[in-house]
């Protein structure tokens, strides 16, 4: 099972790795079109890298942080309460904190708030 989740989460990271690739691959032909390499704001595109790079690394971390523990629940006969809320907030923290990851780093939402 350990190795059919690492093949996947290889195959992830190879994804994202790519998609990355591609998306500088992007700005780097945008700073030729645009001749100036003076940006007042992080391009969308480097935006855009940071984003799936940081998702990538938050649900590795999330699922492999539950994996220990659930290998920590299976072999221990000890089950205290904190241990099984800590990894059922790790099942479900992705899932929570990913949307207002994302939104924190879309600054557009930021400036409607302070327009009204």
């Amino acid at each position: 099972m350990v190795l059919r989740d690492a093949v996947f989460q290889g195959a992830m990271g190879g994804a994202s790795g790519y998609m990355v690739f591609l998306l500088h691959k992007h700005h780097q032909h945008v700073l030729y079109l645009q001749n100036s390499k003076l940006l007042y704001r992080t391009p969308p595109e480097l935006r855009a890298a940071q984003s799936v790079l940081l998702l990538m690394l938050c649900f590795v971390f999330f699922y492999w942080t539950d994996c220990v523990v659930s290998l920590y629940l299976s072999s221990s006969s000890n089950n205290d309460s904190l241990t099984i809320h800590f990894q059922e907030f790790l099942t479900i923290g992705y899932a929570v904190l990913s949307p207002f990851m994302l939104i924190q780093r879309d600054g557009l939402l930021a400036e409607c708030c302070h327009a009204r």
